[in-house]
C-alpha cells in the first residue's frame, strides 16, 4: 500500500513539473510575440509621421523642381513648429492680395476665389513656389499639432484677401472728391486714366511710413496717364497741419471714412486700389510693395 501511495505521489509531482514548464514556455512565446507586435507598431508609427514619396523625399517637404522651373524647397513641418516660424515665412513669401497662380493640394491650377475660400476654413496653409518666373501658391494641409495662432492668422488674412478679391472686376462706386487744395476728382476728370487710390488715416503708423515709397511712384509715372489720390479719415484742418511735416505727393481727400468702409469695403489700412480707365477695380492690395509690383505688371515697367 505504501509503495502505491509513493508511486501516485511521484506521478503527481512529475505532472505538476511538466505543466509548470509548459506554462513558462507558452508565456515566453506570447511575450516574444507581443514584443514583435510592439516593435512593428513603432515602425508603422514612424512611417506614418514621415511618408516617403517615390523619389524618397519626405512628403512634409514640398519641392518644386523642373528643368523649366525655378527650384524652390520648403520644409512645411518646420514652418508650422511655431507661430514665429510661420510669421517669418509669410512675411517674406506670402501675399494673398498679389497676383499669383493658385493651386490645390495636388498641384492643379484652380480659381483664386475657391483657393481663398479653402484657406478660410483653417485646414490649409499656402506654400510658395516659382515656375518660369511666375509665383505659385499651393494649398498644403495644416498639421493638427500646429499652433492655433497659425490657423487664426491664415483664416484672418484669407478672409480679407477674399473680400478684396470680390471687389476686383466691379465698378468703382460713384465719387466726386474735392482735395485739400480745392481741386475736384471725379469720373470725368479721371476718364481715360489709371486711378490709384490710397486709404489711410493720420494715426496709422504703417500708412504714414509708406509715404516716401508712394512719392517715388508718383515721380516714376509722372509722364503716364495715372492719377494718384489718397482718401483719409481725418478732417481738413487736421490733415493740412499733419502734412506740413510729412511730404506726401498724393492729392488728399478729407473725411472719407464712410466711403472707404461702406462703399469700398476696406477692412485694413493702408489699402490701395488700382482702377482702370473704364472705372473698373483691377486690384486691391494692402502694402506699397505689392502696389509697386502690380503697377509694374500693368504698365509693363
Amino acid at each position: 500500500m505504501r509503495n502505491i501511495v509513493l508511486a501516485l505521489l511521484s506521478i503527481g509531482v512529475g505532472f505538476a513539473i511538466s505543466f509548470f514548464g509548459l506554462d513558462i514556455y507558452s508565456n515566453s512565446i506570447l511575450n516574444e510575440d507581443k514584443t514583435i507586435a510592439q516593435s512593428n507598431e513603432v515602425i508603422t508609427s514612424k512611417e506614418e509621421e514621415a511618408p516617403i514619396n517615390k523619389d524618397n523625399t519626405p512628403e512634409e517637404t514640398l519641392t518644386t523642381e523642373d528643368s523649366s522651373t525655378d527650384s524652390f524647397s520648403v520644409d512645411t513641418e518646420d514652418i508650422q513648429k511655431s507661430f514665429d516660424n510661420w510669421e517669418a515665412y509669410t512675411k517674406g513669401n506670402i501675399d494673398l492680395m498679389s497676383t499669383f497662380i493658385p493651386m490645390d493640394d495636388k498641384g492643379a491650377i484652380m480659381e483664386k476665389g475657391i483657393f481663398l475660400t479653402l484657406l478660410r476654413t483653417g485646414a490649409y496653409i499656402p506654400i510658395k513656389s516659382e515656375k518660369d518666373g511666375k509665383v505659385q501658391y499651393q494649398l498644403t494641409g495644416i498639421d493638427d499639432s500646429s499652433n492655433e495662432k497659425i490657423k487664426k492668422s491664415i483664416v484672418s488674412k484669407a478672409s480679407i484677401a477674399h473680400q478684396y478679391f470680390k471687389m476686383e472686376g466691379k465698378k468703382l462706386p460713384n465719387y466726386n472728391f474735392v482735395d485739400l487744395n480745392g481741386n475736384a476728382h471725379n469720373k470725368a476728370d479721371t476718364k481715360g486714366k489709371l486711378l490709384v487710390l490710397k486709404c489711410w488715416f493720420i494715426t496709422c503708423k504703417v500708412c504714414v511710413e509708406e509715404f516716401p515709397e508712394l512719392n517715388k511712384l508718383v515721380d516714376k509715372y509722372k509722364d503716364e496717364k495715372i492719377e494718384f489720390v489718397s482718401l483719409a479719415f481725418d478732417k481738413k484742418d487736421e490733415l493740412i497741419k499733419f502734412l506740413e511735416t510729412k511730404e506726401f505727393k498724393y492729392p488728399t481727400i478729407p473725411e472719407q471714412k464712410d466711403y472707404m468702409t461702406k462703399k469700398l469695403k476696406v477692412k485694413q489700412y493702408p489699402t490701395h486700389l488700382i482702377i482702370d480707365s473704364n472705372g473698373i477695380i483691377i486690384k486691391m492690395v494692402n502694402n506699397v510693395k505689392t502696389l509697386t509690383s502690380e503697377l509694374e505688371r500693368i504698365m509693363g515697367k
